[in-house]
């Protein structure tokens, strides 16, 4: 870890107490509650808890170091770091910490499947190396600033995913993780209230890669039309195309589904498969083996770490239970997941009917009414039997599929509180069940029910 003296430097702040020298700190935290002994305590202050208010539990856990943005009492004999801002100042030290290695950096944003697209790079890069990646999703300024400080001399590669609301926010994170390869997955319309359109989105995520210079890369969807635009930036790295309808560099063919489980597909002739009845997998996972390629990791190695690798976090989670086929795609949601949720829907083959239960997609903005109502198109076009619409924005998707498709059995609720004696009445044995829904919708509970519900009924 750095010394006291390199966290002065690289925060730009003032010790106001104690001294500076050239002992090493062995981590840094910023909650008081899983802190070690040696930790550096940096007191962030956020918009439901002042980390400042819990310096004396950091103190009696064993703190070495406070880094704090306001004069404080209680520090007993330890040193003390004034800053303007401790949130910054946690980018900044991580941020230094990272120039300490020279290992390949692999960081991957996008507007849907960053997370599953991480796990299979870093399940790729690890069949042949020691590979760090963030955990879940901590993608965000802390997260991204606690996974590079969790570096070690062992660790050969990052692989790290990056997050935005707003604009500014992905040039901040590159610059702490400084990427040799940056993974761009697709632009859709997600987190609007902050970044207005698709053209904000893709100004925000193509920054990831304007640092990386010459001697790195960039590998992206050419399938999609925005992504495209990189070939024309100016200051740009090394290119990697990967896709499915466009020609690419590593472009998948023969995908299919096999038994409504897996999703198989070939690449340069290469056979690959994935536990996963989700086409739109198939994007990531050649990202995956573009990383894999680069790094000289065999075709061989790729598809079995490929193979090995499980899907969870909520997202296209596939359980059957009592005949009924659920898939728990409650992680998040936006136009682009909702489309790829509807692919997946459309490629399974189902005894009895499909049904589709989809909730509010959340943080559009002034184009959450109109989004909602293309997301009615959308299912309205789609493979599915019953419609299930969830929240204020969904019941203009309910109007929409009705408009578009008098076949579809459509049901709209205000909240999920009706929905489980609704599933009662709908749910038989050869159904499939896919619930999508943002985190704040707390579609979780849907499936949760089903489980319980079909254990019990059948």
């Amino acid at each position: 870890m750095m010394t006291l003296d390199q966290i002065l430097t690289a925060t730009d702040g003032t010790l106001i107490h104690g001294r500076g020298g050239s002992r090493r700190f062995n981590g840094v935290s910023i909650d008081s509650r899983t802190l070690k002994r040696g930790n550096v305590f940096v007191a962030i202050r956020g918009k439901n808890l002042d980390g400042h208010r819990f310096i004396a539990r950091a103190v009696r856990k064993g703190a070495s170091l406070l880094v704090v943005s306001e004069k404080i009492s209680g520090a007993a004999d330890l040193p003390v770091i004034l800053v303007k801002d401790t949130a910054v100042a946690l980018g900044q030290i991580a941020g230094a910490y990272r120039r300490g290695f020279d290992i390949p950096v692999i960081a991957v944003t996008g507007s849907a499947g960053k997370t599953t697209t991480k796990d299979m790079i870093a399940a790729v890069l690890g069949s042949k190396f020691k590979v760090l990646k963030n955990e879940r999703t901590l993608n965000n300024q802390y997260g991204v600033s606690l996974t590079v400080l969790g570096l070690k001399p062992c660790h050969d590669a990052l692989v790290i995913e990056l997050g935005t609301n707003n604009p500014g926010e992905i040039e901040w994170l590159a610059g702490i993780a400084r990427p040799s390869v940056a993974v761009l997955t697709n632009i859709g319309e997600s987190h609007l209230e902050g970044l207005k359109n698709r053209s904000g989105v893709y100004k925000e995520k193509s920054a990831i890669f304007r640092g990386i210079g010459a001697k790195g890369h960039v590998i992206f969807n050419n399938d999609d039309p925005y992504l495209r635009k990189i070939r024309g930036e100016k200051k740009r790295p090394g290119i990697l195309t990967c896709g499915i309808e466009r020609k690419s560099d590593l472009q998948a063919r023969q995908i299919r589904v096999k038994n409504n489980r897996k999703t198989c597909f070939h690449v340069d002739g290469h056979g690959f498969i994935l536990n996963t009845p989700a086409p739109d997998y198939v994007y990531n996972a050649l990202a995956a083996i573009a990383c894999g390629r680069l790094f000289g990791v065999s075709d061989r190695e790729i598809k079995k770490a490929l193979e090995k690798l499980a899907f969870g976090g909520h997202r296209q989670q596939v359980r059957a239970i009592g005949g009924v086929t659920i898939i728990d795609d409650t992680y998040n949601s936006n136009p682009v997941s909702v489309r790829n949720a509807l692919k997946t829907l459309d490629a399974l083959r189902a005894k009895g009917k499909k049904i589709f239960i989809t909730a509010d997609m959340l943080e559009l903005g002034a184009r959450s009414t109109p989004l909602h109502r293309e997301k009615g198109r959308w299912i309205a076009r789609s493979t599915t039997d019953v419609a299930i619409t969830v929240g204020k924005f969904s019941r203009h998707a309910a109007g929409r599929i009705r408009q578009g498709n008098r076949s579809i059995d459509v049901f709209h609720h205000a909240s999920i509180a009706g929905v489980p004696e609704r599933l009662k009445k709908l749910c038989r044995p050869g159904d499939i069940v896919l619930v999508k829904g943002s985190r704040g919708m707390r579609m979780e509970r849907v499936v949760e029910f089903l489980h319980r519900h079909l254990s019990k009924k059948f």
